[in-house]
């Protein structure tokens, strides 16, 4: 038996997500075109991407203080909140949002085993932003953003200019195309990529560049990492 989780086959990264039909401004009465069921990869085992490791790019960004603690951050699909438990740690007033049940169970469970408070929230991003109406000074996401350009981008782009402001600082770590993939591997194991190119035009439309280099972004689907873009950015 394969030891990796397996993508549904209903589930290829081109379907739509719960609550992201964004052509109604109420999204309270939003429907999804077809169901994305985050938590159906949390039934099967444990997800590709959820290793329990920090990711060592986004590890050096902290570790450098750059940013100061105790500045107000989000994170965009936290899954089982590693990340966020580490921020927490650093002494960072943390939210962490994902709208997988499951994911957020183990995270409120490792958080408690860390004993580490921060805030742990289970909702559509989407639909946490528009009902939230919080700005915050550091937004990131591990591995969201090349997911969800794929057929929301102008929705992410609004989403990231409703909950950053001015100087607010914005970080993703997102796969490199730089490692090529068959259509099978990418469906199978869950790896959308991303050119720098891309990068630049998409995110650069808001953010100003603070830095885009070569990365990691490790997965359960083989040993060593894939190649990634650590991308840090400020809101002018």
């Amino acid at each position: 038996m394969n030891e990796y989780t397996r993508v549904p086959e209903e589930f290829t990264i081109d379907l739509t997500l719960d609550g992201l039909d964004m052509n109604s401004k109420d999204l309270s009465i939003l429907r999804p075109r077809k169901e994305f069921d985050w938590d159906d990869f949390y039934r099967q085992g444990t997800p590709a991407w959820d290793t329990g490791l920090l990711e060592p790019d986004f590890q050096k960004l902290i570790d450098s203080k750059f940013l100061k603690p105790r500045c107000s951050t989000l994170e965009i699909g936290c899954g089982s909140g590693i990340e966020a438990i580490y921020m927490a740690q650093k002494r960072f007033e943390v939210t962490a949002v994902d709208c997988s049940a499951m994911a957020i169970d183990r995270a409120h469970t490792r958080a408690r085993e860390k004993n580490v408070w921060l805030r742990i929230v289970h909702d559509d991003i989407f639909k946490f932003s528009n009902q939230n109406r919080a700005k915050y000074d550091f937004v990131y996401d591990i591995g969201f953003y090349h997911f969800i350009r794929r057929n929301f981008l102008s929705h992410y782009i609004d989403l990231l200019w409703r909950i950053t402001k001015p100087g607010s600082f914005y970080y993703t770590l997102a796969g490199s195309d730089e490692d090529e993939f068959d259509a099978e591997y990418v469906k199978q194991f869950f790896l959308p990529t991303v050119s720098e190119d891309d990068i630049f035009n998409e995110l650069g439309t808001l953010f100003e560049v603070i830095d885009i280099r070569h990365g990691t972004i490790y997965s359960r689907a083989k040993k060593e990492p894939f190649n990634a873009w650590s991308c840090l950015f400020r809101r002018p």
